[in-house]
């Protein structure tokens, strides 16, 4: 092991920044460290390139993009990123498909997409969605803002006894609070509300709860993006935050990005487009494609493959716009998943876990949560109810589930007192990273299997080219790139040396788009979806002398480059 990782707690930005300077230097063959930006506080954005340099430069082979972190409290994503990018660098020359992936592909892995946000949710108590441009405290300004009010270093929830409250004391266990029925009366109820302090003028009575400020950078792409449907975070403009510029600035100039992965927390979920439409509106061989991907991502993570918007969009009346993967697929064509890492319902053994994870539990859920919290996290996770005299509000009590490593990510070794539970995080770093190496296997993978020279003459030749995709997906990745407009076609070129004369055919022919295999799911029938041929002929006429040697050149941008030689005899 060249650069050994110890994975079982969280990295502030200095540590993780130490560890991919130290992942490069130790794999310099076959590793590039670059910032493609800095974000609202200055941090790099990191992004690792990694290839087998000997086989290829990195734009010349079909690339697999993953980024991690662009929801501060996100942290476990980035440990993911981090990990498949060890991975593959450590188990080069030993695993038949790391080996054969950095030969015949690249990975481009940006493990921390919003670093200011990530430190936030790191070293506070805040909850945080957002990047840097502001901090805790600056996020929200007027009515009740999420504060430390007693200074224990977390954030939880207030209880305030009233009459017309919505919450009661549960009977099974006084921590929880239970939803008081429709109709109930004659106990004692309680209003709850996250701990914090009230801001601006107040008249005693009523308050606002003002949405924070502080982004959701994941609404910031500009598919979808438009002022009167801007969602919560969504910012100023498309792509106005600095991180998400520049995300999209590299996709945009790497265009040999044949798949892509981003990861979230949290759900136990791999989320597939539509985001604002039924599956309707996707090509039926795009969503047979996203299926059959998906059946892999679920028997190697256990995680089952949804739509957004047919299943994890609370309202769909309110699609949700200006995502990273909506814009990629959509504008693009390129086969994304947005991962949901980590489901603690899963790990608490509810029968029915949610796959979106806001939302009131009934008690005997909560009642297996807290067993969960006490078993495994020695009662971390939930802050007992105590007394506090809030200066605005009061008498109130205190406590509640913490938010950090119970439901937003799986918990560190540090926090973990079983050792099953010191198995969760490594357990889903790990399955997803596996996920991640067999969807870039699918890449679409432009080879050259035969090239010849047959003298018709003194000195004239007919060169044949044959020029297969052996990849998975088609060169073309999708329908909806060819809808789109953005599909480029497969070419092969002849680069004569001097003294070589071209008789006849283009230099450079257009052979269209090559299929993959994933159009041939069974075997031929009339009935069935019909198929192309993944392999083309192209063929020119040279004059030449003896000795010569002429080469072919053979690529589609998201497919790679082949290229090879033949010497005339």
């Amino acid at each position: 092991m060249r650069y050994p990782i110890d994975f079982s707690e969280y990295f502030l930005y200095d540590a993780l920044t130490a560890h991919l300077q130290g992942l490069a230097a130790a794999h310099a063959e076959f590793t590039h460290l670059a910032s493609i930006g800095k974000s609202w506080r200055g941090r790099d954005v990191w992004c690792l390139t990694i290839t087998n340099p000997a086989t290829g430069s990195h734009d010349r082979k079909p690339a697999f993009y993953i980024d991690a972190h662009i929801h501060a409290e996100e942290v476990a994503t980035s440990h993911t990123a981090l990990y498949t990018a060890w991975y593959l660098l450590e188990n080069y020359g030993g695993d038949p498909l790391v080996t054969w992936l950095l030969d015949n592909t690249t990975f481009y892995i940006l493990p921390r997409l919003n670093p200011d946000g990530a430190e936030i949710s790191l070293t506070t108590g805040h909850h945080w969605c957002g990047n840097g441009r502001y901090l805790p405290g600056e996020e929200q300004t007027r009515g009740l803002c999420q504060w430390d009010i007693n200074g224990d270093g977390t954030i939880v929830q207030m209880r305030i006894m009233d009459p017309a409250g919505e919450w009661k004391v549960s009977e099974v266990d006084p921590r929880l609070m239970v939803l008081r029925e429709p109709g109930e009366v004659g106990g004692t109820y309680y209003r709850l509300y996250r701990e914090g302090e009230i801001r601006g003028s107040w008249d005693g009575v009523s308050f606002e709860i003002q949405k924070p400020r502080d982004g959701n950078m994941n609404r910031n792409f500009p598919a979808g993006w438009y002022p009167e449907n801007r969602q919560y975070g969504a910012g100023e403009y498309p792509l106005s935050e600095p991180e998400a510029m520049a995300a999209a600035r590299f996709i945009m100039d790497h265009t040999n990005i044949s798949g892509m992965q981003c990861y979230h927390t949290h759900g136990g979920l791999h989320l597939r487009p539509s985001l604002i439409a039924p599956d309707s509106s996707i090509p039926r061989a795009d969503l047979a494609i996203y299926k059959t991907i998906g059946a892999m991502a679920d028997s190697i993570t256990g995680y089952p493959v949804i739509s957004v918007y047919e299943e994890f969009t609370p309202d769909p009346s309110q699609a949700r716009t200006g995502s990273i993967m909506q814009w990629t697929y959509d504008e693009m064509g390129i086969i994304t998943f947005s991962t949901e890492l980590w489901n603690p319902e899963i790990a608490a053994g509810l029968e029915h876990p949610e796959k979106y994870q806001v939302r009131a539990r009934s008690t005997d859920d909560e009642i297996r949560l807290l067993k969960y919290n006490d078993e495994h996290l020695g009662g971390r996770g939930f802050i007992p109810w105590t007394a506090f005299d809030h200066p605005q509000l009061g008498p109130i009590e205190i406590g509640g589930w913490t938010h950090m490593y119970t439901f937003r990510n799986p918990p560190p070794a540090s926090w973990a007192t079983s050792e099953k539970a010191r198995g969760f995080l490594h357990e889903t770093i790990h399955n997803n990273c596996l996920f991640t190496l067999r969807h870039a296997a699918c890449a679409p993978l432009v080879r050259i299997p035969a090239l010849t020279a047959e003298i018709l003459g003194a000195d004239l030749y007919k060169i044949t080219a044959v020029i297969k995709n052996e990849g998975f997906l088609p060169t073309n990745l999708t329908e909806m790139a060819v809808k789109q407009g953005v599909a480029k076609t497969t070419t092969a070129a002849l680069h004569l040396p001097n003294g070589v004369e071209l008789i006849m055919g283009e230099p450079c022919q257009d052979l269209g788009h090559l299929a993959g295999r994933d159009e041939r799911s069974a075997t031929w029938s009339p009935w069935l979806r019909q198929w192309t041929s993944p392999q083309r002929k192209a063929e020119w006429l040279v004059r030449a002398p003896a000795g010569a040697t002429i080469t072919v050149e053979a690529g589609s941008p998201r497919a790679g480059v082949a290229r090879r030689e033949v010497t005339l005899t």
